[in-house]
């Protein structure tokens, strides 16, 4: 089940603070790899699996995550356009949903 967390703005470096409770619960600590795929009109953030062929970022030192060029452009994201990121506790993963009619 998605609870939803916050709702914001999409800015331009593509950067999304992920909140720390549930990072370090997710096991998405500073320096660790995450999974990002898309799936169905959103992005699924979870902790990698070195065995999966999709895109990995970094997790920064201050809690977020770079979303790829690739990944903006699948979703259709503009710039200062809004989102809204959910929390999924069952599957240990973030997700980002565009809320903007396009």
């Amino acid at each position: 089940m998605l609870t939803m967390y916050k709702c914001k703005n999409f800015n331009k470096t593509g950067k999304i603070l992920l909140p720390s409770k549930w990072r370090c619960q997710f096991g998405l600590l500073p320096g660790k790899l995450a999974d990002l795929r898309f799936d169905q009109d959103q992005i699924i953030i979870e902790k990698a699996d070195y065995k999966s062929t999709h895109n990995k970022r970094l997790i920064s030192e201050n809690g977020s995550i770079h979303i790829p060029k690739e990944l903006q452009l699948l979703l259709d994201i503009t710039e200062e356009e809004e989102y809204c990121l959910f929390i999924d506790e069952e599957d240990k993963s973030f997700v980002l949903k565009m809320i903007s009619e396009h």
